[in-house]
């Protein structure tokens, strides 16, 4: 009986050794660290929500456990039997380890795993006490039973590919703007259908009628083509005449300059004989030769004046007269593009274009204004090189081919930006 009373009394000790080792995991499990607790309460937003969230969930920094969530509520106002509670948001009450420091732009999220849903909240940034604004109590460091703002954070494969809680509102964002811009585009479509069906019908109905008359008015396009052709071919020798009237009008200041420059010597000999011969005679005839030298004197100076006047006059609206020819040749040119243009595209003058019409018509101004800076330049040219010519270089001067070559390095330079021009316009088309 000995034995067998040792052996209940060992068993029962066993029990007991065990039961004590239970109960002090569970409190050793329970007991804060020496460093104590500090617990404050995380928010989340009814939108996001904490899925996975209970009481005992870990509470990680860098991955590392530093505590444990107490419990979860929500907050709101509160409610009754007559009016439930409406939340706002949900509160998750946690403590971590007092010997790290938290301040209240802390970074706090919700990891959720891939599998099964016990969640973990990390904090991935402890914060900075210099950026904090408003700060609880005025001290930036996160205390006891303050509440700080949280965020439910996307997978961990994501995560690594950058997409964090900003980039999750922002994709959030575009998709409601995308859905808003689609409605609106909808109700663009159903207010703008009849318009668009009654627009074609016409544009229909003008290019039937433009089908029916098109006889018509090449006819008469050809016609006003003839008379432009013909209006040109006379505007041509009225332009060289004109050029010829100039140069015979400085021909003619020329040779009144000449023909003072030779007559001068002799005129002022005869004044010298006139002098030296009214010595010898009476003083009144003496006082009326000297009057009559002096009234010769003036009638000389004012025709050099007149001269000199008229050379001026000349020099001073010859550019207006060649700027007057270089404009009448425009025109003419101006006149036989348009003529090729309308016949060549009579329905523009009766409909409305199109985008693909809009599109061909800049093609066609970029080619007209490459062909209007082609004439000028070759304009420019054709002038300089008649005044550089060896009878015409000494009457232009320095100053007049200095002018021409202006113009000519002007004319160039919109040649070479409508080509240019031009060009992009021809790849766009492409």
């Amino acid at each position: 009986m000995a034995p067998q009373r040792n052996n209940i009394l060992a068993g029962i000790f066993v029990l007991a050794g065990l039961a004590l080792a239970v109960w002090a995991s569970f409190v050793l499990a329970d007991r804060a660290p020496l460093g104590g607790l500090r617990r404050f309460s995380v928010r989340f937003t009814i939108a996001g929500g904490a899925p996975g969230i209970k009481g005992g969930s870990p509470v990680t920094l860098a991955g590392q456990q530093i505590g444990r969530v107490v419990d979860v509520t929500f907050e709101g106002s509160p409610g009754d039997a007559a009016k439930p509670m409406s939340p706002r948001s949900v509160l998750v009450r946690v403590e971590v380890e007092r010997r790290f420091a938290f301040y209240e732009n802390a970074r706090i999220n919700i990891e959720k795993p891939l599998l099964g849903n016990l969640s973990t909240i990390n904090i991935s940034e402890v914060g900075d006490p210099a950026t904090v604004a408003n700060a609880q109590g005025g001290n930036p460091e996160l205390q006891d039973n303050e509440v700080i703002s949280g965020s439910v954070a996307p997978p961990g494969f994501l995560a690594d590919a950058g997409l964090g809680p900003e980039q999750i509102e922002d994709i959030r964002a575009a998709i409601h703007s995308a859905k808003e811009a689609t409605q609106r585009v909808n109700d663009l479509i159903g207010r703008a259908g009849p318009g668009v069906e009654k627009g074609i019908a016409d544009a229909q109905a003008v290019i039937a009628d433009v089908r029916e008359n098109i006889k018509h008015w090449s006819e008469r396009l050809d016609t006003i083509s003839a008379n432009a052709q013909a209006a040109s071919e006379r505007l041509t020798p009225m332009l060289d005449h004109a050029d010829k009237v100039v140069a015979n009008a400085d021909g003619l200041v020329d040779d009144a300059r000449a023909v003072i420059k030779d007559n001068r010597p002799g005129v002022d000999a005869a004044v010298k004989n006139i002098e030296s011969a009214s010595a010898k005679l009476d003083r009144e005839t003496i006082s009326l030769l000297n009057d009559s030298l002096k009234d010769a004197r003036a009638a000389l100076t004012s025709f050099d004046t007149a001269v000199t006047r008229v050379s001026a006059l000349l020099t001073e609206q010859k550019p207006n007269i060649a700027r007057t020819l270089a404009n009448l040749r425009l025109t003419s040119d101006q006149l036989k593009l348009t003529a090729i243009e309308v016949r060549s595209q009579p329905w523009r003058l009766l409909h409305e274009p199109t985008t693909k019409e809009l599109s061909s018509q800049v093609l066609y101004d970029a080619t007209r204004e490459y062909a209007e800076a082609a004439s000028d330049l070759r304009a420019a040219s054709d002038a300089l090189a008649a005044a550089a010519a060896p009878e015409n270089a000494k009457q232009a001067g320095a100053e007049g081919l200095g002018d021409l070559s202006a113009k000519v390095t002007e004319a160039l330079d919109r040649y070479r930006k409508s080509e240019k021009l031009l060009l992009e316009k021809l790849v766009r088309e492409k």
